[in-house]
């Protein structure tokens, strides 16, 4: 009978088969795969809370009519909940916590194209400072109207107790995630506290998230970046990145353009150029306007690699073109003009 004889190498070769059938992954690609599901899983989890925030924007009593503020709104949401799934699983936030960020980040700004109620509605930009304490108050009530949303967060069987924690965490992170913003917002909030303590009613705080919650500090740091609550943290931190990115930078423009005040803002500065003889463009006022509030906000983050993070995103940004009421606009000239601009106030002085 004849027998087979095994090649010398024969386990050699079988090991190389299965390494090309099955190559050894890199931990950054499970990562990825990671974090790609995970987007996936929520927005089929949180579908009818999208559907909401989708609604609400686009309602008749909308004040977001604008189709271009519109688009930035809702990109400004998915790249939120987008970077807040990122932050989160690159943090290790546990499978509850990271649901909970992600409820709280397609939450976060419902409340940006809502009218203000009759007695606060001769406050200018009223809504631009108080719209994470009104989305804040609307948690509880969205919640026991979408009861699916508990289910995914606790799944079945859950006590009241943990129910109104978590309602509590989303509620929290979503109030902070405004964080003390510097620049623009701090005098936003300043001008609307004015006129609220002239009226006789309660001052709105933008308060940083609690020591140790990570929802809301994650929250404002896509939005920017933080270190506290990893919820709140991360939220916090998330909703700074997205500002400091290129679609960040759209929204910027666009409210800049809407809002009657950011546009007074960024035409004075334009008659100051130009006493000095140089062209600034509304446009590229505003985008200015833009890149100082992010690295202001930059500048402010505790923790290191979220400031990196933030750092980044306003780096590649800058090598993006902009668009402002139909004219392109960049930041490399409208940064040469502020340099010009710098120069020859320095060269009157001397």
């Amino acid at each position: 009978m004849e027998t087979f004889e095994q090649p010398n190498n024969f386990e050699g070769l079988i090991n190389e088969e299965t390494e090309e059938e099955n190559p050894v992954r890199t931990e950054q690609e499970l990562e990825t795969e990671e974090i790609d599901k995970e987007k996936e899983a929520a927005g089929e989890n949180f579908s009818s809370l999208i559907e909401l925030v989708k609604q609400r924007y686009q309602s008749p009593d909308s004040t977001l009519s604008n189709s271009e503020q519109l688009e930035a709104f809702e990109k400004h949401n998915q790249e939120v909940l987008d970077l807040c799934i990122e932050r989160g699983i690159q943090k290790g936030l546990g499978k509850k916590e990271l649901k909970m960020l992600e409820v709280a980040a397609v939450l976060h700004d419902l409340n940006k194209g809502d009218k203000p109620a009759s007695e606060v509605v001769d406050i200018p930009n009223y809504i631009l400072a108080a719209h994470g304490d009104m989305a804040a108050k609307e948690i509880k009530e969205i919640v026991n109207t979408h009861p699916e949303v508990l289910d995914k967060i606790l799944e079945e069987g859950y006590t009241e107790e943990e129910k109104e924690e978590v309602i509590d965490r989303i509620k929290k992170a979503i109030k902070s995630h405004m964080g003390p913003h510097p620049g623009f917002m701090d005098e936003i909030l300043t001008k609307v506290n004015q006129a609220l303590q002239e009226k006789g009613m309660a001052e709105i705080e933008h308060p940083y998230p609690e020591e140790g919650d990570e929802i809301a500090k994650t929250l404002l740091a896509a939005n920017m970046h933080l270190q506290v609550d990893e919820i709140a943290k991360t939220l916090l931190a998330v909703d700074m990145r997205a500002l400091a990115g290129e679609e960040g930078r759209k929204k910027v423009l666009a409210i800049r353009s809407a809002v009657p005040f950011f546009k007074e803002q960024d035409e004075q500065l334009c008659l100051e150029y130009k006493e000095y003889g140089i062209h600034l463009s509304v446009g590229e006022a505003a985008l200015l306007s833009g890149f100082d509030s992010a690295e202001q906000a930059q500048n402010m983050l505790k923790d290191p690699e979220d400031n990196k993070w933030v750092g980044q995103a306003i780096e590649a940004s800058k090598e993006k073109n902009y668009i402002y009421a139909g004219k392109p606009i960049t930041y490399q000239d409208a940064i040469s003009k502020r340099e010009q601009f710098e120069f020859e106030k320095a060269q009157i002085r001397e």
